[in-house]
């Protein structure tokens, strides 16, 4: 079952070939908690159907908050996205750099993915504060993070990430491809002592008419086009 909220066109070759925004999230009914310090982690699916087109750009939304009483390490989840075969890297232990392995340690993400966003998730606290070292909130209660970010996009091994990995997955990856099928989210909690639930996530899929289709409806308006001048010279 497929929750659509919302959609919108804007006109693309001569207004014959139109994009589509769809919204779709997943039917969580309650949280779901993420197993601690398992690498076996929790897989949450959705079968997407009857959307038009392929793919042309992708975002992911997350919400992703501590368990009730307890408290979640930022810096302990790896996530991915798989969707017909193909699959990205959405978190790798945020914050885990040279010689500070854990990761942030802020606790939770409310956030967007998104490959157009300006700066990449993995090393959030320099872009909001300059450093890795200055936590979300200096208050007794960790910090959500919020905001549209750059996926993770590195494919090193979760207990030897580092900034400095190369990023070599994104969201473009889906692009070109049917949006229908299952997708599949994955959540692994990798290390001890934090407990995360994953309150909702969504996709912002944006679609657009299948190459062939385009070149037809192009093709069909301006041979209707050529008609209509004929006529009025006539």
């Amino acid at each position: 079952m497929v929750v659509c909220v919302g959609w919108a066109l804007a006109g693309i070759a001569l207004h014959t070939a139109s994009a589509q925004v769809f919204n779709i999230s997943a039917p969580i009914n309650s949280p779901v908690a993420i197993p601690d310090n398992s690498a076996v982690g929790t897989v949450q699916s959705m079968y997407v159907d009857g959307l038009t087109g392929v793919i042309k750009t992708l975002q992911v939304q997350l919400n992703i908050l501590s368990h009730p009483g307890g408290s979640m390490y930022n810096g302990d989840l790896y996530l991915t996205l798989l969707h017909n075969g193909t699959s990205t890297v959405l978190l790798n232990r945020v914050g885990r750099r040279d010689g500070f392995s854990a990761g942030y340690a802020d606790g939770g993400f409310n956030i967007t993915l998104s490959d157009s966003a300006a700066a990449d998730i993995h090393s959030y606290r320099v872009t909001l504060n300059g450093n890795d070292f200055t936590p979300i909130s200096l208050g007794e209660t960790p910090g959500v993070l919020t905001g549209t970010w750059q996926p993770d996009g590195r494919t090193d091994d979760p207990e030897s990430v580092l900034t400095t990995s190369l990023r070599t997955t994104s969201l473009s990856l889906f692009s070109g491809a049917s949006p229908n099928g299952t997708w599949s989210l994955f959540l692994a909690d990798l290390s001890p002592g934090a407990n995360a639930d994953l309150v909702s996530w969504s996709l912002g899929i944006v679609t657009v008419p299948e190459p062939q289709n385009v070149v037809l409806a192009t093709g069909f308006s301006l041979l209707a086009l050529g008609l209509w001048r004929r006529s009025r010279r006539a």
